[in-house]
């Protein structure tokens, strides 16, 4: 089975997404260049730790030896279409220090894919900031969480396992 490897040099498109109502949303983040973009779906504990690894990753590195420009995210997804759209399995980031560039790359997460596709890419400490700052915005626009027991509430209500299936306001009314 050949796979696809996908490599972005410097990335000009980056953005973190989702499509769908509150509980049922799928979320992705897309990379791309001049030429040609991805699109990767990811699970939303996924895109979490995407986030979170980006911020840790960030917090150890040395500081930069060069200026730093603002990091912005793309406004919107190309219209074209996309150059490879998978489901992102296994993720992984690091830094090459000769470029001072954050690189990520993601497996494909399909086991049944065909030709599973691996891409890399590489970005600004800006650039990926941005991003992280993004997937925290698009996974708080979300479904509200319990504050008991951390699963997320549906509009219709929500049966609260920690509060025995009842909720706090309605145990002291009676």
């Amino acid at each position: 089975m050949a796979e696809e490897r996908i490599t972005f040099h410097q990335v000009t498109e980056l953005l973190a997404g989702s499509r769908g109502i509150p509980g049922k949303r799928t979320f992705f983040f897309l990379a791309g260049d001049h030429q040609r973009w991805a699109r990767v779906w990811l699970e939303k504990e996924q895109l979490r730790a995407l986030s979170d690894g980006i911020e840790e990753l960030l917090a150890n590195l040395p500081p930069a030896t060069r200026p730093t420009e603002p990091g912005h995210l793309s406004p919107a997804e190309p219209r074209s279409e996309p150059f490879a759209d998978f489901r992102g399995g296994r993720l992984g980031l690091g830094h090459n220090a000769d470029r001072d560039m954050v690189v990520l790359m993601v497996e494909d997460g399909d086991p049944e894919a065909v030709r599973p596709v691996n891409m890399q890419f590489s970005a600004t400490r800006a650039q990926v900031k941005a991003l992280a700052d993004r997937i925290v915005e698009v996974c708080a626009a979300g479904r509200p969480v319990c504050p008991l027991c951390g699963t997320p509430m549906d509009p219709e209500g929500h049966v609260c396992a920690r509060s025995n299936g009842h909720h706090p306001h309605e145990t002291a009314a009676q």
